[in-house]
């Protein structure tokens, strides 16, 4: 990894950071809760009509606002992010999903439940489209003159993803983009981005079966964490490989879904002391 500096100057006391955190789990952080997930999914067949909940809980002392609004969303395996507006994905579903409201006060210590419709259009392809539902705090942030130099003020976004899979017969393909051995917090980890090139999302989890090159021994059976996957996108997921001893190895490499489906692909692995 190359080393980087950043240098800069900054001509004024005052600056207002204010840092976007799109979340992809559920998190207490913030005092504004999403409590009932941030993945839903539904099984709609054509021209039928789906009703959903988003519940959102207020865990401050005092009353909180929040706004609702609709992005299409889409991943690359580095990890980037991109919330769009209508129109940038061809599996969007966001024009099929209305909210009964955009703007929320919630009192002290309150929960609401925000409710969506799903209208399935007359004619779809097959497989899963989505978009999602974005939650942010609307509350205004005053800056303040106590204190001199840089002040940072953090918004927590959250983002619910909203997938809808109809029941038409569709194709599943995982593809293996880069495969790469690396060092992370001193541990040893497999890389392997994988592509979801299918009609399908999935929920994917990983593996490697490692063989010894001279006596053909298996050396183990290690999986990633689950992860999800929409189509037309891709994820890294990170395997441990500590405890193998350096050496030369032959090994398969699996993604299976939840539905069972697997892919794999061999690989020649060579573990060195470096």
């Amino acid at each position: 990894m190359n080393d980087f500096k950043i240098s800069f100057t900054m001509s004024v006391q005052k600056i207002f950071i204010f840092i976007s955190v799109f979340l992809a789990y559920n998190c207490a952080f913030a005092s504004i809760v999403i409590s009932n997930g941030l993945t839903h999914t539904h099984k709609v067949k054509e021209s039928m009509v789906y009703k959903g909940i988003i519940t959102i809980q207020n865990t401050a002392e005092f009353s909180k606002s929040v706004k609702l609004y609709q992005k299409d969303y889409s991943y690359n395996a580095n990890g980037t992010s991109h919330y769009n507006d209508f129109g940038t994905s061809e599996r969007s579903n966001l024009q099929w999903i209305k909210l009964n409201t955009n703007l929320l006060k919630l009192e002290a210590n309150g929960k609401a439940n925000i409710s969506y419709e799903i209208t399935v259009p007359d004619h779809m392809d097959a497989g899963s489209f989505w978009s999602v539902i974005m939650v942010e705090p609307t509350d205004e942030i005053k800056p303040s003159n106590d204190k001199p130099g840089v002040q940072i003020k953090s918004v927590i976004r959250y983002s619910i993803q909203i997938i809808t899979t109809n029941e038409k017969p569709a194709n599943a393909l995982l593809n293996f983009e880069n495969i790469n051995l690396a060092k992370q917090d001193g541990k040893r980890i497999l890389e392997i981005d994988i592509a979801n090139q299918g009609q399908l999302y999935h929920t994917v989890e990983s593996s490697i079966e490692i063989f010894d090159n001279k006596s053909g021994n298996h050396k183990g059976n290690y999986k990633s964490s689950r992860l999800s996957l929409l189509p037309n996108n891709a994820k890294r997921f990170t395997i441990d490989l500590s405890t193998i001893t350096p050496g030369k190895y032959s090994a398969v490499i699996l993604a299976a879904t939840h539905e069972e489906q697997v892919f794999g692909i061999n690989i020649e692995l060579d573990i060195t002391d470096e």
